[in-house]
């Protein structure tokens, strides 16, 4: 055991050399090639923690739980160690929207109202201005999201502050997980693959991106759904909800069914939610509206239905639509009539692993099944969505603890082509003589897409029931 603590440790001094060198970067836009090998290079580095982990942690503590706690606490410190290294590191252009939002909040004013471009606001300007996007769009996030800013904000209107409270849901996050996997029977040490993703990291600590609000209070819900805790796993959702709208794909598999009075309570936590903002009748949703019909940037599945439509945006995204429904629809029956009432299931470790559960709870039935098919619908938006960012592939890392899909992982990795992308992008805005260009280099996209689209078809063709162990029975004797 002490050669496994010996071992893990090194792999977290590795990471963490490589996130100072990251850090030493200062803006990564204006060194994207020399980030995108720093990051591949403790993307490696990660890839063959997580294995390590896999091999030899497999099942919770049974035997020299002191040395496994010792590599277990090894793994949490090290996840703080990287992100409070990464912590000054220059945000995404998104946290200076973010600033702005909250400030309009603290001076009374709707940001679904009014864009920051607005001659009205133009007294509130000031040194974070410059910095943020799209300013001719009001903004694009649901409620809770838009307090958290309010309330960064009213701590101090600085960097610093909103990506300290995100910073902390990200943490909350390494914390649910590990007791979540000891909850479903899992080695607690797996919670490795959320707290070391170098894309976590990136994302959070690094770019101050919000998204770790909303997979906390997702994470939040299963396990409490898990838990037989309905009340608080429904509030939890409608949280989830209104901190990012596209989690809504997830109610269907945490409502009890015949149950309505489930469903009441979390759209009225949400209309109250909504109550401060009403004032902007249709503005609630113009930019999401407008996000959603006209951009699209580093997809797959939708640029290749894109370009069989002749460039058409609408088409491709009414086809994008329907095939995205017809998958819900095939998710929500398969969850309803998946097993009998007196079976109970976890989530497997791995694809091809097969074990019985003695005595299965039904909190863990009921966890594995909101598990499941949360990771299933919230993979299928991922490859099917117009617009794929780095932080949009966040919201599958917490799920990739329980299910360990080798297709997943690897795209965390590949994902830095987008940077690359990225990198085309800034150097025609330079040679346009500042004029946005908004152009894709497609071919970027085979090293980051088709790697992960074959392992993804291998892993679904081998391991067709993903995630499932069944307990038909208990065992003899109880």
């Amino acid at each position: 055991m002490k050669k496994k603590f010996i071992t893990v440790v090194t792999f977290g001094v590795c990471i963490e050399i490589l996130s100072v060198l990251i850090l030493s970067i200062g803006d990564i836009k204006e060194k994207i090639p020399l980030f995108a090998l720093l990051y591949t290079s403790s993307f490696l580095v990660y890839v063959f923690s997580v294995f390590y982990v896999l091999k030899n942690f497999v099942t919770p503590d049974t035997e020299e739980t002191s040395s496994r706690r010792l590599v277990f606490w090894s793994i949490l410190v090290f996840a703080f160690i990287f992100r409070f290294t990464l912590f000054p590191m220059t945000p995404s252009d998104d946290v200076f929207r973010y600033l702005w939002e909250g400030r309009l909040q603290l001076h009374g004013i709707n940001p679904y109202l009014y864009p920051p471009g607005s001659p009205e606001l133009e007294y509130l300007r000031d040194n974070f201005f410059e910095g943020i996007n799209h300013k001719h769009l009001t903004t694009i996030y649901p409620p809770l999201t838009l307090i958290v800013f309010a309330i960064a904000d009213y701590v101090s209107h600085s960097v610093l502050s909103l990506k300290a409270i995100f910073l902390v849901f990200d943490l909350l996050s390494i914390v649910l997980l590990a007791k979540f996997l000891k909850r479903m029977r899992r080695a607690p040490e797996h919670v490795l693959i959320y707290a070391w993703s170098p894309l976590i990291l990136m994302s959070f600590a690094g770019r101050g991106h919000c998204d770790s609000l909303q997979i906390f209070f997702v994470m939040l819900a299963i396990y409490l759904f898990s838990a037989r805790k309905i009340i608080l796993s429904t509030v939890s959702i409608a949280l989830a909800v209104m901190s990012k709208f596209v989690f809504v794909i997830v109610v269907p598999f945490l409502l009890p069914k015949h149950k309505l009075k489930y469903l009441a309570l979390m759209l009225l936590l949400i209309a109250l939610l909504y109550i401060p903002y009403l004032s902007a009748g249709k503005g609630l949703f113009s930019t999401l509206f407008h996000f959603g019909t006209h951009y699209h940037f580093n997809d797959s599945v939708h640029f290749l239905i894109l370009c069989i439509t002749g460039g058409s945006s609408v088409i491709s995204k009414v086809v994008i639509l329907a095939i995205f429904s017809l998958v819900m629809l095939y998710l929500c029956i398969s969850a309803k009539g998946n097993l009998k009432q007196d079976e109970y299931m976890i989530p497997s470790g791995s694809f091809q692993q097969s074990n019985r559960v003695e005595y299965c709870p039904g909190g863990l039935y009921h966890g594995g099944e909101a598990l499941r098919f949360a990771f299933l619908s919230i993979g299928t938006l991922i490859l099917l969505a117009p617009t794929v960012h780095p932080w949009y592939l966040t919201w599958i890392v917490p799920f990739l603890c329980f299910y360990h899909s080798k297709a997943w992982i690897l795209f965390t990795g590949s994902i830095v082509f987008y940077y690359l992308m990225n990198h085309a992008l800034f150097s025609t805005l330079i040679e346009h003589n500042n004029e946005w260009v908004w152009r894709e280099v497609h071919w970027l996209k085979l090293p980051e897409y088709v790697p992960f689209y074959c392992l993804l078809l291998y892993e679904l063709l081998k391991y067709p029931r993903i995630g499932k162990i069944v307990c038909p029975e208990p065992l003899k004797g109880k």
